[in-house]
């Protein structure tokens, strides 16, 4: 009986069945196959152990397939072993199976619906780029189809993340200098729709997650689950779970502990009993749980772990990086924002029994801690950004509201005002400080956030709208907002409505015109450059790919004058270039001031390169199927450049051997 397994399996599998006869209780099968195991048939072997043989790791869902195809009774074993179907399951999406033990039984069916549920998302999202190739940024109606896909069953949403997230960190090398297949191992255009796909899955579902996070009492809203959502709404690709984070808040509890039991052996902390400790981890305190000398040990051995020992503080070198506001990238770098700091520190005391009342002053983010138990007499501020330096109250110039009343302390902050708060760092960061890479997307994701956590913000709101309408992107979502919101001022909702569906008009009537596929761009003589071909700024020194060109300047005046276009050689009269740079911006560029290079310095670091190209292949970036029907002759320049770059690379090593011999012809003479 011949089995059809892959590679090193079929060897593996014979030795399987060695030691399963050769430890078999069964009298018979022992005696069946006392002869040389070379000749064991697998019609000797019972069902039990052919389930055991099916389910070793080593062999694949192919294998078992093949396995089944070889006789009648093989199939028919594999037709109906749950057994062995539901191992293969646990191999492939150990995860998933969690979720869905108790509802499944038959592990075959569940095998072919995530394989064909596979295939429907390589489908959809092959579709993508041919359809969505004209938008720079992707609507909601967009990902209807999506949302139809996650409604079919709970489970659906794992399996398309798992997918997405496999299709997004498949960088497989594509060795052609052809045009390939959007579903070629490796397309970055594929990726790069894989990217939009789970970034709106994921706040779809964060969304839900955030409602439920308001739907509970203010004292199960810890600031440590706001941040958490923060961090996860804007790292979609990341596998950002709060029990992870709250893992790290129990480990540096853990060194907490071990020191203050150093110090202080008997401190009341330790004979709080497991449920109670358990409590603290969800739930916000209203009062300290030791006297003013218990707090104060706790707190000296809190700023000597979490300041001096692991080395938190204040990131002043980079104080606008967005990463300053992610609590994942904060507890791994030790640096970040006062806010984010300030969750830290207040998640590791209110698990030691501390109460830090957030305060969020205008100008800096601090810890109010109050001595001992209410009644309190003295109040501290700790500034966990100046590695936890604590500030008498007389002392701190952010502890009152600057409203000339002397008594007027700022009141302890919400966990939805340090939300919103954070939110707002990240929009001024975006806004005020060059965030390029993704710019776009990830305002939008900012703004999109505020309006989610903000619903009655009409300025948060207009600003959405605006970006919406910049890039031609659907506004159902604001308008339905606005419909069915109750605003402070209705008749400024009223006219932001109107200008809605004053938008919303236009786009209708004139769809067919904004969203068409562009037009062949025929190529002049006067273009010395080709869409895909890696250059260099003679000026400014910075490295681009080339994406799109015009014969002629097509800015308009206004930039022209700004960038003072008219004192060029050749001033607009000129080839101009759409290129993206390394820094994850695009920009335009006349032909006088670009050169080839060979260097493609950070280029890969672009998040657009894929909604243009789908692979890098030596010397350029190849364009995917879109872009070579926009331009069509560019591939003659570009593949007459690879083949002059390659041919120069090959004479300057061939040089270098040369001279190497004739060094070492020197030396040996």
């Amino acid at each position: 009986m011949k089995i059809r397994l892959g590679g090193s399996s079929n060897a593996i599998f014979w030795g399987a069945c060695r030691v399963l006869v050769a430890n078999s209780p069964t009298h018979t099968v022992k005696k069946k196959c006392q002869h040389d195991v070379k000749t064991l048939r697998m019609d000797d072997l019972p069902v039990e152990v052919v389930e055991i043989i099916l389910g070793n790791n080593c062999l694949t869902v192919k294998d078992v397939i093949n396995f089944g195809s070889t006789c009648n009774r093989l199939r028919n074993i594999v037709n109906v072993s749950n057994v062995t179907w539901r191992k293969k399951f646990i191999e492939k999406w150990p995860d998933i199976y969690l979720l869905i033990e108790n509802e499944s039984s038959n592990w075959l069916y569940e095998l072919r619906y995530a394989y064909e549920f596979k295939q429907k998302i390589l489908d959809i999202l092959s579709t993508m780029s041919p359809r969505f190739y004209s938008k720079i940024e992707l609507s909601d109606l967009d990902f209807e189809e999506w949302l139809e896909l996650l409604n079919e069953r709970p489970c659906n949403y794992d399996y398309l993340v798992l997918e997405l997230i496999q299709i997004i960190n498949n960088t497989s090398p594509i060795h052609t200098i052809d045009v390939v297949p959007i579903t070629t191992s490796g397309n970055k255009t594929l990726r790069y729709y894989a990217r939009k796909v789970l970034r709106y899955i994921r706040q779809a579902r964060l969304s839900e997650e955030w409602n439920y996070f308001l739907s509970k009492p203010e004292c199960e809203r810890t600031l440590e689950k706001g941040a958490t959502i923060i961090a996860q709404w804007f790292q979609p690709e990341l596998n950002i779970q709060w029990k992870g984070i709250a893992k790290i808040f129990d480990d540096i509890t853990s060194m907490v502990r071990e020191h203050l039991f150093c110090h202080n052996p008997n401190h009341p902390l330790f004979k709080v009993p497991e449920e109670i400790l358990e409590k603290w981890k969800v739930t916000n305190l209203e009062d300290n749980e030791w006297d003013s000398e218990h707090c104060r040990q706790v707190l000296k051995s809190m700023k000597y772990i979490l300041c001096e020992k692991l080395g938190y503080s204040g990131n002043t070198n980079n104080y606008y990086m967005p990463q300053n506001s992610y609590i994942n990238e904060v507890l791994e770098n030790k640096q970040g924002l006062p806010i984010t700091l300030a969750i830290i520190y207040e998640s590791i005391g209110r698990r030691l029994g501390i109460n830090c009342e957030p305060i969020s002053s205008p100008a800096h983010f601090l810890l109010r801690f109050s001595e001992g138990r209410k009644p309190h007499k003295t109040s501290y501020y700790i500034d966990v950004f100046n590695k936890g330096e604590i500030i008498r109250s007389s002392g701190c110039m952010f502890s009152h509201a600057r409203d000339g009343n002397q008594g007027s302390r700022y009141p302890r902050a919400t966990a939805l005002e340090v939300v919103e708060r954070m939110a707002n760092n990240l929009e001024v960061a975006l806004r005020d400080h060059g965030q390029t890479n993704g710019g776009i997307t990830l305002m939008k994701s900012v703004l999109e956030f505020l309006v989610l956590i903000t619903p009655q913000d009409l300025t948060t709101i207009v600003y959405l709208a605006r970006l919406y309408m910049t890039y031609n992107m659907d506004t159902s979502r604001l308008d339905k907002l606005i419909v069915n919101g109750q605003f402070q001022y209705p008749e400024q909702a009223q006219r932001v409505l109107n200008m809605l569906r004053g938008y919303e008009a236009h786009i209708k009537y004139n769809k067919v015109n904004i969203f068409n596929q562009n037009e062949p761009m025929p190529r002049l003589s006067r273009i010395k450059f080709a869409v895909g071909m890696v250059m260099h700024h003679k000026t400014y020194n910075y490295k681009c790919v080339i994406c799109d060109w015009h014969p002629t300047c097509k800015a308009t005046i206004d930039w022209q004058r700004q960038m003072n276009v008219e004192r060029l050689r050749f001033a607009g009269n000129q080839p101009f270039y759409s290129v993206l740079v390394e820094d994850g911006s695009k920009r335009y560029v006349a032909q006088e001031n670009l050169e080839t290079t060979d260097d493609t310095g950070f280029l890969y670091l672009n998040e657009d390169i894929g909604r243009h190209f789908s692979h890098f292949f030596q010397t350029h970036y190849v364009p995917n199927a879109e872009k070579e029907k926009e331009y069509p002759e560019d591939s003659e320049v570009r593949h007459k450049f690879h083949n002059e770059l390659v041919a120069k690379k090959e004479k300057q090593s061939s040089g270098n051997d040369l001279e190497w011999k004739s060094k070492s012809c020197d030396h040996n003479t």
